[in-house]
C-alpha cells in the first residue's frame, strides 16, 4: 500500500483491491468511460469478467483511494505477441478507469507509476497497448509504429504504443492479441442487464463522441454570461470559448444543452463546443420585438402548467403547444388545481380539441388527484420543460412527484389567482429518479415568431381541410367548394378555433419578418467589425 497526498492534502491511497471494492471499482470505471466513446459503456462488465480470467494479474494491478472512496483503477492482464508458429508472452493493462469528478488529481499517473515498477520488478518483458496517444507517451510510452509489432487488427495506428520493462522486448516481432475475455464483452442485451446493478445514468449518442482531454457535459444555469454545466452530481462555474462570441444567439448554449469542455477543478472551465439539439424551445422576446428569447433545448416533453382557475386560457395553451411542436418537444397539458373547478371534463375536453398531438391531464395536488396518470412520463432519462404562469402551480406539481421540496413554491394572489415569480431565471433540475426538469420563470403572455410549422402542426385539422378545397389558393373566404367554410358551418369546425388559427399565423409572419429584419442589421454590424450584445 502506497499513501500519496494530493494538491489539496487528501491522501491518495494506491493498494490492491478486495472483494468488498468490486461494486466501487466497477461503479468508478463505469463512471469513467459513460459516454466517452459512445452511449454508455461496457468497461464495467470487462472488470467484473476480467476478475475471473486465467490471463488476470491481480499481483500488479492496483486501485486508488481517495477519502475512503475508490477514485481509480488499473487492471493488469497476460497478453501474447504471435510471429508464425512463435508465440511470446508479454503483458497489457485495461481499462485504467479515474473517478471523472477527480479530473488532474493525478490519479492516472500515480496508478502508472507504481503498477510499471511492479511490473518490471515482477520480470515482465513489456506492455502493448491501445491508448490515448497524447497521454501515455508522458509516462514513457512508444509509439508502436516501427517497432516490428503490430496489433492483431489495426496495424500500427497512433493510439498502438509499447513500453519495454526488461531485456528482449525489443528484439520481439509480431501481432499483439489481447486476452480473449475481451471478446466476450459485446452483447449490448448483457451489457444493458449487467448495467442495471448501477445507479441510471442516460446513455447519449452524439457527434462529439470520442472525448479525449474534453469532457462532456449539460448546461443547468445560466444568469448573464456566467455558465454552470451539471457535470454528473456537480455543478461547475463555466465561460464560452472565445470563438462563441461571433456566433449568433440561437449557437449559444442554453440550458438542456449538452456541450463540450476543459475541465478546471480550480476555477471556470470553458466551454469549447454545442452538442447537437433533439429540440428547441425558443419565442419571441417580448421587450426587444422580432427578436427570438431561446428557452430550453433537448426538452422530451414541454409541461405546460395552467390552473383551472382565473389562470386558464384556451388561446395561451394554443401558443405553447405550437412553441412545444415546433421546437420537436411533445405538449402535455397539466391543469392543476382541478379541485377548484365544478366542471373539469369540460376544460380537458376543450384543451383536446386543440391539437390532436397535445396530451392532457387535470391535477390536484391538494388531494393528490390524476397525479398517478403523469407516472408515463417520469422515466429514467427524460427531460421535462416546466411553462406556465406564475402561481400555476408548477412547483408544487414536482415537490408533490417527488416526494420533497426541490423547488421552491410561492402564495398565490386572491384577487387575479397570479403568483410571484419563484423562479427568475431557467435552471435544471435533476431528480434521484434520473428524471431531469427545466424549470422556465413564469409567462402569462407568449408571442408566436419564426413558428410556421408549430402552428400548422397545432391545426393540423384546419391544414387538413384546406387541402380539399377546390382551389390550391382558395383564401377561405367567397370562393365555391371551400372545405373550410363548410366545415364552419356544419358545425365541424368552429368559428373561433379557425380565427385563433388565422391570428397566430399572421403573428406569426409580423414577428418572423421583424426577426430577419433584426438578424440582417446584425450581420452587417458584425461585418463592420461590430459586437451585437
Amino acid at each position: 500500500m502506497n499513501k500519496i497526498k494530493s494538491n489539496n492534502n487528501h491522501q491518495i491511497i494506491i493498494r490492491k483491491e478486495t472483494k468488498e471494492d468490486y461494486y466501487a471499482t466497477e461503479l468508478c470505471t463505469l463512471r469513467a468511460f459513460w459516454n466517452i466513446h459512445g452511449p454508455g459503456c461496457n468497461e464495467h462488465l470487462m472488470v467484473h469478467k476480467l476478475r475471473d480470467s486465467k490471463d488476470y494479474l491481480p499481483g500488479i494491478s492496483r486501485v486508488a483511494e481517495l477519502d475512503g472512496k475508490i477514485v481509480g483503477v488499473i487492471m493488469y492482464h497476460k497478453a501474447r505477441i504471435v510471429d508464425g508458429d512463435k508465440e511470446t508472452e508479454i503483458i497489457t493493462f485495461g481499462p485504467l478507469a479515474v473517478e471523472p469528478t477527480c479530473f488532474n488529481m493525478g490519479i492516472g499517473g500515480k496508478l502508472l507509476t507504481e503498477t510499471l515498477a511492479l511490473a518490471k520488478e515482477a520480470g515482465y518483458l513489456g506492455i502493448a497497448l491501445c491508448g490515448e496517444p497524447d497521454y501515455y507517451p508522458r509516462y514513457g510510452f512508444l509509439r508502436g509504429r516501427g517497432s516490428g509489432l503490430e496489433h492483431n487488427i489495426y496495424g500500427t495506428p497512433d493510439p498502438f504504443m509499447i513500453y519495454p520493462l526488461n531485456e528482449g522486448f525489443d528484439k520481439l516481432r509480431g501481432k499483439f492479441y489481447e486476452a480473449e475475455v475481451f471478446e466476450d464483452c459485446d452483447d449490448e442485451e448483457e451489457i444493458a442487464e449487467y448495467t442495471k446493478k448501477f445507479p441510471y445514468y442516460k446513455p447519449l449518442k452524439l457527434s462529439c463522441q470520442w472525448l479525449h482531454a474534453e469532457k462532456l457535459g449539460r448546461i443547468s444555469e445560466i444568469q448573464k454570461n456566467s455558465y454552470t454545466i451539471r457535470f454528473w452530481e456537480k455543478d461547475i462555474p463555466a465561460r464560452l470559448k472565445g470563438s462563441f462570441y461571433e456566433a449568433d444567439a440561437e449557437a449559444l448554449p442554453l440550458v438542456g444543452d449538452y456541450v463540450t469542455f476543459t475541465y478546471n477543478p480550480y476555477g471556470d472551465s470553458t466551454i469549447l463546443s454545442v452538442c447537437e439539439r433533439s429540440g428547441l424551445l425558443q419565442r419571441p422576446d417580448q421587450a426587444k420585438t422580432g427578436v427570438m428569447q431561446y428557452m430550453a433545448a433537448n426538452a422530451d416533453y414541454a409541461f405546460i402548467v395552467t390552473s383551472l382557475n382565473e389562470d386558464y386560457s384556451y388561446n395561451r395553451i394554443a401558443r405553447y403547444v405550437s412553441v412545444a411542436l415546433q421546437g420537436n418537444v411533445t405538449p402535455v397539458v397539466i391543469l392543476t388545481k382541478s379541485d377548484l373547478c365544478e366542471d373539469v371534463d369540460r376544460y380537458v375536453e376543450e384543451v383536446r380539441s386543440i391539437s390532436d398531438k397535445v396530451q392532457v391531464h387535470a391535477i390536484s395536488a391538494l388531494f393528490n388527484t390524476g397525479l398517478e396518470e403523469l407516472n408515463e412520463y417520469f422515466i429514467p432519462g427524460t427531460t421535462i420543460c416546466l411553462m406556465g404562469s406564475s402561481g400555476a402551480g408548477k412547483s408544487t406539481l414536482i415537490n408533490t412527484l417527488s416526494g420533497k421540496e426541490v423547488m421552491k413554491t410561492g402564495e398565490v394572489r386572491r384577487s387575479d389567482s397570479t403568483g410571484k415569480h419563484t423562479t427568475t431565471y431557467r435552471r435544471l433540475i435533476q431528480l434521484e429518479n434520473g428524471v431531469t426538469i427545466i424549470d422556465t420563470p413564469g409567462m402569462r403572455e407568449i408571442g408566436i415568431a419564426n413558428n410556421a410549422e408549430g402552428v400548422n402542426e397545432t391545426f393540423s385539422d384546419i391544414e387538413e381541410l384546406a387541402c380539399r378545397c377546390r382551389f390550391s389558393n382558395c383564401r377561405h373566404d367567397t370562393e365555391p367548394d371551400c372545405a373550410i367554410r363548410a366545415a364552419i358551418e356544419s358545425g365541424e369546425l368552429s368559428q373561433a378555433r379557425y380565427d385563433l388559427y388565422l391570428s397566430l399565423n399572421a403573428e406569426n409572419e409580423r414577428n418572423y419578418a421583424k426577426k430577419k429584419e433584426i438578424s440582417k442589421w446584425i450581420k452587417a454590424e458584425k461585418k463592420a467589425g461590430k459586437r451585437y450584445r
